[in-house]
């Protein structure tokens, strides 16, 4: 059988290469990183390192494997070796800046090794990594975000023992995050249940969700007929690709209301609708109320 294929128009995937031998255990920004504001950045990359960072200032958007979630000052964000995600600021005036620190999984394996039986490592690290969103809220999780604030703090007082010391965190965050993250993500979140094709489409979705793809066009590109690709979709994400457009809209929509003085004319048509009509359907259906009642009752005080 010939394995289906994609010809998504700037979907790009990049290994994110750094500055640092693959011998070297630790590799830290020492100044800040502001993400990308453009529009026109579709581009998804990934390390072989585990990634753990701190939103300094500014707020913005960061993608995991398709999961969406909001960032800003104080949040925490922790992706797996090799996990495909995707980060942007959410305005010009105001970049959303990070520090990160990449730790080679190696040493993470072999202090997990002591302390569980080698044999299940493989379980064990599918497990948890599963279960740990990409981005942790100091007031949902004031543990887990306290531990990986402390990477970055280890890191930023470059003491001689800073590798070791940020190894040794890590293994602990991740030996203590099936108590913190005890429920597992729904189905249609974990990776290891999606298929590859439908992942990529999830993805290119995700970072052109202000685009006018059909679900017939979409299916054209994935060299699928319609209905399979809609089958497909619902069979992973519980919804067809379309409708996972729309709550992604309003998701990035409500980020907007409550972070930046757009208006909503203005957010309507950069999250991709034609019409204010349109957008305050979907958006009601989403949330229950209108943008605007949205807007305001979440920034009281």
């Amino acid at each position: 059988m010939q394995k289906q294929s994609l010809n998504l128009s700037g979907y790009k995937i990049l290994y994110g290469a750094l500055p640092v031998s693959e011998n070297e255990t630790l590799y830290f920004d020492k100044t800040p990183v502001k993400l990308p504001y453009s529009e026109s950045f579709p581009k998804l990359h990934y390390h072989n390192r585990y990634e753990v960072g701190i939103c300094v200032d500014g707020e913005g958007l960061f993608l995991s494997e398709g999961i969406y979630s909001s960032v800003s000052k104080d949040d925490l964000i922790f992706i797996s070796p090799n996990q495909r995600h995707y980060s942007r600021s959410l305005n010009t005036d105001r970049p959303c800046l990070c520090i990160f620190a990449y730790i080679s999984p190696e040493i993470i394996e072999s202090l997990i090794s002591l302390c569980i039986n080698t044999d299940e490592n493989h379980i064990f690290f599918n497990s948890i990594e599963d279960r740990i969103p990409p981005v942790i809220h100091p007031s949902e999780n004031a543990d887990a975000s306290r531990l990986l604030a402390s990477i970055i703090q280890a890191c930023n007082n470059e003491t001689q023992h800073a590798k070791s010391v940020t190894a040794l965190i890590l293994t602990e965050f991740l030996l203590k995050a099936e108590d913190w993250f005890r429920r597992a993500l729904p189905k249609a979140q974990r990776p290891h249940d999606r298929d590859e094709l439908i992942s990529s489409v999830c993805e290119y979705i995700s970072i052109n969700y202000n685009k006018s793809d059909t679900s017939k066009s979409l299916a054209q590109k994935c060299h699928l007929i319609e209905s399979q690709l809609r089958k497909r979709f619902i069979a992973v994400y519980g919804i067809p690709p379309i409708s996972y457009r729309n709550q992604l809209r309003c998701k990035i929509s409500a980020e907007l209301l409550i972070q930046t003085n757009a208006s909503i004319s203005e957010i309507c048509e950069k999250i991709g609708y034609s019409s204010l009509s349109d957008f305050y359907r979907a958006f009601i259906k989403a949330y229950g109320v209108s943008p605007s009642l949205y807007r305001k009752s979440n920034r009281q005080s």
